[in-house]
């Protein structure tokens, strides 16, 4: 008579973005996520922090997979926190 074991193990994993602005202002928080904890930021910083490629960015942004919102001067900041849940719907 066998016994058969089973092991399950669980990974968490917790990102954590330092931004910094050059003006000393703070970064814009996302509307349209529930924590409100979210950073919005321009799509390249988005890129170099998340190591999305800036295309990808702007296909997400064109397809409202992220969320994003467009500036009184016309340009274009995106959510870092649904950007990278988008990432990983992807990876998986």
């Amino acid at each position: 008579m066998t016994k058969n074991r089973k092991t399950e193990k669980a990974v968490e994993i917790h990102e954590f973005y330092v931004v910094r602005t050059t003006t000393g202002s703070l970064p814009v928080l996302c509307d349209e996520c529930a924590a409100g904890d979210a950073f919005m930021v321009a799509p390249e910083q988005a890129a170099l922090v998340t190591h999305i490629p800036l295309r990808m960015i702007y296909r997400s942004i064109e397809t409202a997979l992220v969320h994003f919102r467009e500036t009184a001067n016309g340009s274009v900041i995106v959510c870092l926190k649904s950007l990278t849940t988008t990432r990983n719907q992807i990876d998986e």
